[in-house]
């Protein structure tokens, strides 16, 4: 009959666990010779982790024995235990780049990685010199070949891509790690390779902050013209391979193109055909991308589009609020109709549009679009007679014809803005105080979207909660026990038992 076992506490037995691997590491550490046997127990312990041991905790640990052995140059001796060492150092670098795709512990394994890459640095194992670019290319490799895209560890190693010098090795290296087949033929490593090029901001905080992670790769400057020229071929890789894939990664590299690439294209005329097909052969999130991507060629190249109005108009309809790029669509809506030389009856099938909308919209969204419209009003004062107007006082009379595609002919110029009025009942107070903007004169300022366009309800919920509300008396007669106010008909005709 076998003894029943006293079962730990879990946190008990972790911590207990954390003590002992300290207590080992530090009597490693501090032996005149490395034991080459504990060594190897600890690098045994991460390849095949215990339940009460977490495996953050042991790569922490190797981080500390394996930067203070660098330091000593215990892994660069040629002698038969420093080779050892080395062999063992490296047999830790495979099993980190293992778990850097492990969700839980990829935080960890991602800052244990850069940790060592920074020590190694400064003490290069031979025959190395320098930057030990080859751990880099080994991390990069392990996230593109991933079965998956590795979200975790991907966003872990996007924090240290800030850093000017983990930038340049990232991009100089991803060139050469391209995948060999077409996008269209594997598409998760296709999505993992332009994620990790998503990462790579060469924007003006980054190169103004002028961060490094090695601090001896600051005697060589960051070369702009040199890694641009870098990124520009890159980016025709992508274009090469990115014929004819599915959706998802057509919008993915729109996302790369907009939040990293285009800003720093040599000749950026050559993505109009790119974008001009991305507009007109998807709808949805690749049309609004493609349409932010024309909006930076206008502003930018000067090149005219006709139909941008239209394309924009139709996009408003209410499928957009379950769409993960609403708040873009807001920002580049507020952006092209801010001019106040557009044609009125132009801005009056937005403003019809707008508030048509608000009557369909989640909550947060009516609140946004009920101060665009005022803000549309107060740029085209010509607009204002819609907040009066009677003969289209509801939807059976009013001529604006919603399914209209061409903005110009939606006779939303004899409408009226029934719809605010409409809102004014709204059930949250918020959306009902915003749309009480017509019953007086209009504001001077034009509302400031931004606040408002990453709002969620919970935060509208939030802001309800908070409000004082009003309080009203229910009874004139300050109870002070469970006995009935007196002067009720109640006790007059029955008494409580």
């Amino acid at each position: 009959m076998k003894r029943p076992t006293v079962k730990v506490d879990d946190d008990t037995g972790e911590s207990l666990a954390k003590k002992q691997l300290q207590s080992k590491a530090n009597s490693l550490l501090n032996a005149e010779k490395v034991d080459i046997k504990t060594l190897k127990g600890f690098v045994q312990l991460l390849k095949n982790t215990p339940d009460n041991m977490p495996a953050g905790e042991v790569m922490n640990t190797l981080e500390v024995i394996f930067k203070n052995l660098l330091k000593r140059k215990a892994i660069a001796g040629t002698d038969r235990q420093g080779l050892k060492i080395q062999e063992l150092y490296e047999e830790t670098w495979l099993l980190l780049i293992e778990h850097l795709l492990v969700d839980s512990e990829s935080s960890v394994a991602v800052k244990v990685c850069m940790q060592l890459i920074k020590v190694e640095a400064k003490h290069p194992i031979a025959p190395n010199k320098g930057w030990p670019t080859h751990r880099i290319r080994g991390m990069l490799e392990t996230l593109i070949n991933c079965d998956a895209t590795p979200t975790t560890a991907l966003a872990n190693y996007g924090k240290y891509c800030k850093n000017l010098d983990v930038l340049e090795i990232t991009l100089k290296q991803l060139k050469s790690l391209v995948p060999g087949e077409d996008f269209k033929d594997s598409p998760i490593k296709a999505m993992n390779f332009l994620s990790i090029v998503n990462l790579l901001d060469m924007g003006k905080s980054v190169l103004s902050a002028a961060d490094y992670h090695v601090e001896s790769a600051k005697r060589q400057t960051f070369n702009y013209e040199l890694n641009r020229k870098r990124l520009n071929d890159l980016w025709v890789t992508i274009m090469a391979k990115g014929n004819e894939v599915d959706e998802k990664l057509h919008r993915q590299i729109l996302v790369v193109l907009l939040e990293r690439v285009i800003n720093h294209l040599n000749d950026p005329i050559q993505l109009t055909d790119f974008l001009m097909d991305s507009l007109h052969q998807f709808d949805g999130p690749i049309a609004l991308l493609a349409l932010q991507g024309i909006f930076t060629l206008m502003q930018k190249q000067n090149i005219t589009y006709p139909d941008v109005y239209e394309k924009l108009y139709n996009m408003l309809y209410p499928r957009m609020f379950h769409n993960k790029y609403k708040a873009r669509l807001f920002y580049l809506a507020d952006i092209f109709l801010t001019s106040t030389h557009l044609p009125e009856n132009l801005v009056a099938a937005f403003v019809k549009r707008l508030a048509r909308l608000a009557l369909q919209s989640p909550t947060e969204d009516a609140v946004i679009m009920i101060q665009f419209v005022c803000n549309l009003l107060l740029r085209h004062t010509g607009l204002q007679k819609l907040i009066r107007a009677s003969h289209a006082a509801d939807e059976l009379s009013d001529p604006y014809n919603p399914t209209e595609t061409d903005p110009v002919k939606s006779e939303a110029m004899n409408s009226s803005l029934w719809e605010i009025t409409l809102l004014q009942k709204h059930v949250v107070p918020e959306v009902a105080n915003a749309a009480r903007f017509i019953n007086s004169s209009l504001p001077v300022m034009e509302f400031d979207l931004a606040p408002l366009l990453d709002r969620k309800e919970c935060n509208i919920f939030d802001d309800e909660l908070q409000s004082k509300a009003k309080q009203f008396a229910l009874n004139y007669e300050r109870p002070t026990n469970l006995a009935l106010p007196k002067n009720q008909f109640v006790t007059k005709y029955w008494d409580l038992i």
